[in-house]
């Protein structure tokens, strides 16, 4: 299966020259990415690079990890550091401040056939002043981050489409980690939503490379890095837990499509070179690599509701903790995701993740956070949300001396269930036992009755029934 390589031409997209003092103004995005969340991308920087642009990820105040790809020619050699600058900027819109590279490094066994170990390091003249760095994972952090279904995240500029035209702006692809039985596998399939994955078979070697792809929820859209992203990041975590777990690379089209806009028959994920086998690499470098470990900490209470997830965690040791970072990840839909983040007092902390699936089952984990430390995840905690009850069906069936007999069926058996009549009188209940409830009701007066089933979370309710006793005539329904 061919591999895509995601750098596009700058001198197709931007016009930037290597000596402008400023970058000219930036194209694309992720394909159906979404805005980045305040501070969510300050360590993303835009890579120009040889007559092509890239992203890369700030390791330091003076070192950016980007893909081998992006700063090696076809020649297999790496270009000069005059002809490499980097753009950077403190919103996500198009970078302006640029900056000069001093050394080049490509990983010394970057294969430009096979795209094996495809990631570089790039030393700064200067520092970015004002940039946060991302840490770099650790390795027990990366088989975490990167462990089937996880939710990962990259970003770039990259191209909207295959085939697509600039935006300006910097876009996050929320991913999820796909399987590397399936990653390294053409016959495997792995779904998320309702579309299925196929891996890339030998072309990728899944222990220094991962496959992450995403879609959006509910929807058969394909979240994706496209060209122009390469190099950009693969991060865990927000905030102060971001992690570094990769560098965008290759893959076969974007988000289903190939470069002529028109749709593959089998759809492949992206493909990431992992972090985590690099870290003696990167650290003989001058990356920063030590990450404390802190213990794991204890999902030790979850209450669910409708739509939400209510979680209790406590510290797995006596070291200090800052916040609790949580994920719920569905497991019958790896898309569906949500987090929250929760601040410990004396080592027990409490956060709700809303906007969930009512009545699907999730799969908590949990991680300790101390400073730019964090621990290893929790022990998984399975829960189902709540759901709404089934709606009833109300029937009359007796009217015998103004005793009106309902018949109440669908309920369900866990929910409570009344008859409710309203008039212009007091409202009038009884509970529905065996299928039936029994109101009396006055002559002459207009009654609105309805069946209420009603759990833990919501309630449910029939269509109602108008129902009148005027004198000694026969009940009247509709």
């Amino acid at each position: 299966m061919p591999l895509r390589v995601l750098g596009t031409v700058i001198a197709m997209l931007l016009g930037i020259g290597v000596g402008m003092a400023q970058a000219a103004p930036l194209d694309p995005q992720v394909v159906n990415g979404r805005e980045p969340l305040p501070g969510e991308v300050r360590s993303l920087v835009y890579v120009s690079s040889g007559g092509y642009s890239c992203g890369g990820t700030l390791v330091g105040s003076d070192l950016v990890v980007t893909a081998a790809h992006c700063v090696v020619g076809s020649s297999g050699r790496p270009f000069s550091p005059s002809q490499v600058r980097i753009g950077w900027s403190s919103t996500t819109t198009r970078p302006t401040a640029t900056y000069a590279v001093t050394q080049v490094i490509p990983h010394p066994d970057y294969d430009t056939v096979t795209y094996a170990n495809d990631i570089a390091l790039l030393r700064l003249t200067t520092p970015v002043a004002g940039a946060t760095p991302m840490r770099v994972t650790t390795a027990a952090g990366s088989r975490t981050a990167l462990a089937p279904g996880r939710a990962v995240r990259s970003a770039g500029y990259g191209l909207t489409a295959s085939n697509g035209t600039p935006s300006g702006r910097a876009l996050v692809a929320d991913l999820v980690a796909v399987p590397d039985d399936v990653c390294g596998s053409e016959n495997l399939a792995y779904r998320i939503g309702s579309v299925d994955f196929y891996g890339f078979g030998s072309a990728v070697d899944t222990s220094t490379a991962v496959c992450a792809i995403g879609v959006v929820p509910a929807q058969t859209l394909i979240i994706d890095t496209c060209q122009g992203d390469s190099g950009g990041p693969l991060f865990a975590g927000s905030g102060s837990t971001a992690r570094l777990v990769g560098v965008v690379s290759v893959g076969d089209g974007c988000a289903g499509f190939d470069d002529r806009g028109q749709p593959l028959d089998t759809k492949t994920p992206g493909v990431y070179t992992r972090i985590a086998p690099y870290l003696d690499w990167l650290a003989g470098l001058g990356v920063d690599t030590a990450d404390t470990a802190l213990a794991p900490p204890s999902i030790t209470g979850i209450a669910p509701a409708l739509t939400s997830i209510s979680v209790t965690i406590t510290a797995g040791s006596s070291e200090p903790v800052t916040a609790f970072a949580v994920t719920a990840v569905n497991v019958a839909d790896r898309g569906d995701t949500g987090e929250c983040t929760a601040t410990p007092t004396a080592g027990v902390g409490t956060c709700s993740i809303a906007g969930l699936t009512s009545g699907a089952t999730y799969a908590v984990t949990a991680m300790a956070v101390s400073g730019d430390s964090l621990s290893r995840d929790s022990e998984v905690a399975e829960v189902t949300l709540g759901a709404k009850p089934a709606k009833p069906r109300l029937k009359v069936t007796d009217t015998t001396n103004r005793r009106v007999t309902f018949a109440v069926t669908g309920a369900d058996a866990s929910a409570v269930t009344i008859v409710k009549c309203t008039s212009s009188q007091p409202a009038l209940t009884a509970a529905v036992v065996a299928g039936s409830a029994v109101l009396r009701l006055q002559r002459g007066i207009d009654y609105r009755c309805v069946a209420i089933a009603t759990n833990d979370y919501a309630s449910s309710r029939s269509l109602p029934k108008t129902i009148a006793l005027p004198g000694q005539s026969p009940v009247k329904t509709d």
